[in-house]
């Protein structure tokens, strides 16, 4: 790590500049206070509802402010734009006291607005926006600035837009103070429960579990037929169980994956379409998947474990396709394998560090059990803080604990305002009863056509992914689409599916698909011949929402033998798909026998016996008349990629890099995620210790840097026995940010005194103890 950018917050108050040492205070006390404040609502309760989403969304504003300064990195001296950065931070602060100090008069505030009230709300909004436009870039922005604009000029709108204006005030209470606006479900849910989980991932992610993920698939895939694409695919899968981003899987599991993908003689582009596809279909496999499947949960008042129980089989269906492509595609192109002296042996692996996959089991037994969301969060957390003292390489340190709450904190903030802003699109939408008018002018378009009307739906979710975050696309189209898709009798479970999986599929839709285009750096690779390999790898995410929408028994609704025939023909109708777009299964397939078995695989994928029993005839014919017909077979060269590149092209890599960055800020990554793979093939075979182990300790810090977090503990034991959050959750605010302001004040006593060396040590990521 080079000196000039600090890891962490810790680093940087210890041994940063002067700017850097107060925004490391800041960042680091507000990310303990941000952290603790939400894990104590799990623990003990959480204060009224219209204190601590409020308080929520002010303090991830503040954080927000110092994490993304104007002109600078946050460790970087003040500049001529701090000015107005230290305006913004104070305005964010005076907000967390405005919203503690007048939470008992939220319900006459919606009767009468006095001229501090309009003035807090209207800051509200300003720093939503700026900090949307800080994080996520001015697509959002755009987007619910159009429907604000909408509801105060609908009266000038044409067509089914038509409608009469909001006054300004009234929208202005719609917004900040309605229930489905800034502090409405989206929110809601991000302080009740994404917290807590993201805190889980992170912990996981600072005990090593990424390095046994991927150790475990190529024991497993590596030496077999495409392994190193199939371990690629295997361990983003198990990635993604936990850490619902795709971006973030991208840069972890892929930084190894890819590499060594190409090594083996697998094209770059094909190298990075693997990877961004795996990574993406992390988003919809349980049992955590990301914080979509609890905003949905919530909007349809049904338990988490229904939600993940639903989407199981389309996920399986969904990394079924990817793992039959990339195994044909090793055989097409005869790619070798990874030899098996050369991989870690799966009994090793798995007598060694199967402890690992304990907390996966915690949070699969705590929802099969009937325990809520919430206290099954609470277990999973501290069952791994308790699993991680198992393995002397995975101890939670007292620095491994810093980061992993400085890193929630981090992770957080840009999801919350992107929840704020997303509750300002519902806000604008209900006060003016656009939702109605837009699907009264689909139904008229589409007609009793379903068809037509879900492919409506899912070209505005690509087209709203090209510049916004998942969670966003998925709440717009709550508001939009799925009205629409209820009015024509669609399952309402199947409905928001749709739009969860349209909302994740512009990961890696051309011409904006961010996990293909963060994966291309890593393969070498052009963008969008990357997002192409990866759509065409991917093209599952396209159908299954479709046929989940003809067929519900997908979704594990009705009987079993219903559910077990619509699971197996859509596995083989999907396979045979992925074989057709291959173009090889034991001989390369022409392309007209190619398009035979595309209609054969339509076929099967329509939810009929008859369309099941036809389409598996013409898919067994197609194939083996393969084995007759000899296929042409052309090699197209890739054209070598020069030293020089054009202004233009560097332009377009600087912007596709700027947004990927932003994106993954969008979808819950934090800057210096404790998550990193090996560097080379022969680190699979050692088990690789995290950041911030035993060796980056003195005896002094480790002991006492436990001490403060015991200590920590038992005040948080105090206040939670009390009650006091709900008898006076005024003061209950103030207790939190004293004992925020002790463990950051612990931690740099902790380490203090061997700055120079603890903390050099604990930056040699993976070294060892």
């Amino acid at each position: 790590m080079s000196s000039s950018q600090p890891k962490n917050a810790l680093t940087s108050l210890l041994r940063g500049n002067a700017a850097a040492r107060i925004n490391g205070f800041l960042i680091l006390f507000m990310a303990v206070f941000f952290t603790l404040m939400h894990l104590y609502a799990a623990i003990y309760g959480a204060p009224p509802t219209m204190l601590f989403r409020p308080l929520h969304l002010s303090l991830a504003l503040v954080l927000l402010l110092l994490i993304h300064p104007l002109g600078r990195r946050w460790s970087d001296p003040f500049n001529r734009w701090s000015i107005i950065d230290g305006a913004l931070f104070v305005g964010a602060v005076w907000l967390i006291w405005y919203y503690v100090s007048t939470s008992q008069g939220w319900a006459l505030r919606q009767v009468i607005m006095s001229n501090v009230d309009v003035f807090a709300a209207l800051l509200t909004l300003f720093l939503i926006a700026e900090g949307v436009r800080r994080t996520l870039g001015p697509i959002l922005l755009i987007v619910a600035g159009s429907f604000v604009v909408h509801a105060l000029f609908a009266n000038y709108a044409p067509g089914i837009l038509y409608g009469p204006p909001v006054k300004p005030l009234t929208l202005l209470r719609a917004l900040v103070l309605g229930d489905s606006g800034i502090f409405g479900t989206p929110l809601g849910v991000m302080a009740q429960y994404v917290v807590m989980f993201i805190l889980f991932g992170n912990l996981l992610a600072v005990v090593g579990v990424g390095n046994f993920f991927l150790r475990l698939s190529f024991s497993l895939f590596g030496h077999r037929t495409g392994g190193p694409a199939k371990a690629a695919v295997v361990s983003s899968a198990m990635m993604g169980t936990l850490s619902g981003s795709a971006i973030g899987n991208v840069l972890t599991t892929g930084a190894f994956t890819i590499p060594l993908m190409r090594q083996l003689g697998y094209r770059p582009a094909f190298a990075g379409g693997a990877e961004a596809a795996a990574s993406t279909g992390g988003m919809i496999m349980p049992p955590v998947m990301g914080a979509i499947a609890f905003i949905m949960a919530e909007f349809l008042g049904r338990p988490y474990s229904e939600i993940i129980l639903a989407a199981l089989i389309p996920a399986l269906l969904y990394f079924l396709v990817i793992f039959v492509a990339v195994h044909f595609e090793a055989l097409r192109t005869g790619l070798r394998t990874l030899p098996k002296d050369a991989l870690p042996r799966t009994w090793e692996v798995l007598r060694k560090q199967s402890y690992l996959l304990l907390p996966i089991g915690l949070i699969i037994g705590g929802l099969m059990a009937g325990y809520s969301i919430v206290l099954v969060a609470v277990i999973a957390v501290f069952g791994t803080i308790l699993i991680g003292f198992v393995n002397r390489s995975t101890w939670p340190t007292p620095l491994r604990l810093a980061e992993a709450i400085e890193q929630t904190s981090r992770s957080t903030v840009a999801l919350s305002v992107t929840a704020a802003a997303a509750g300002v699109i519902i806000g604008a939408i209900f006060s003016t009863g656009l939702s109605f008018q837009i699907t009264q002018g689909a139904l008229q378009i589409a007609g009793e056509r379903l068809w037509l009307l879900l492919i409506m739906s899912g070209i505005v979710a690509i087209v709203l992914g090209m510049g916004m975050t998942a969670s966003a696309v998925y709440i717009t189209m709550v508001a939009t689409v799925v009205p629409i898709l209820r009015a024509m009798n669609v399952d309402e479970l199947a409905a928001h599916m749709f739009a969860f999986y349209f909302g994740i599929v512009s990961n890696i839709t051309p011409p904006v698909a961010l996990a293909a285009f963060a994966a291309a750096p890593l393969a070498n690779a052009n963008p969008m011949a990357t997002s192409v390999a990866a759509a065409r790898l991917g093209i599952a995410a396209f159908i299954i929402p479709v046929m989940f929408v003809y067929q519900p028994a997908l979704l594990m609704i009705g009987s079993w033998s219903v559910i077990l025939q619509a699971s197996v023909t859509a596995a083989f109708g999907l396979s045979a798909l992925s074989i057709a777009f291959v173009g090889y299964f034991s001989a390369p397939i022409i392309l007209p026998l190619r398009l035979v078995m595309i209609f054969g695989a339509g076929m099967m994928i329509i939810p009929e016996w008859r369309t099941d029993l036809g389409g598996t005839a013409i898919v067994l014919l197609t194939l083996l008349a393969s084995r007759f017909v000899k296929a042409r077979q052309g090699k197209s060269e890739e054209r070598a990629s020069g030293s020089r590149k054009s202004a233009i092209r560097m332009a377009v890599e600087r912007l596709i890099a700027k947004r990927v960055a932003k994106a993954a800020l969008g979808e819950g990554d934090g800057e210096a995620s404790g998550l990193e793979g090996p560097r080379k093939l022969a680190d699979l075979t050692r088990a690789q210790e995290a950041y911030g182990g035993i060796a980056a300790h003195t005896r002094f810090a480790l002991w006492f840097g436990w001490a403060v977090f015991a200590l920590l503990a038992v005040g948080m034991h105090v206040m939670g026995t009390s009650l006091i959050q709900a008898r006076d959750p005024q003061t209950w605010v103030w207790q939190m940010a004293a004992l925020s302001l002790f463990l950051t004040a612990g931690l740099a006593v902790t380490f203090w005194r061997s700055a120079l060396t603890t903390l050099a040590a604990g930056e040699r990521d993976g070294e060892p103890a």
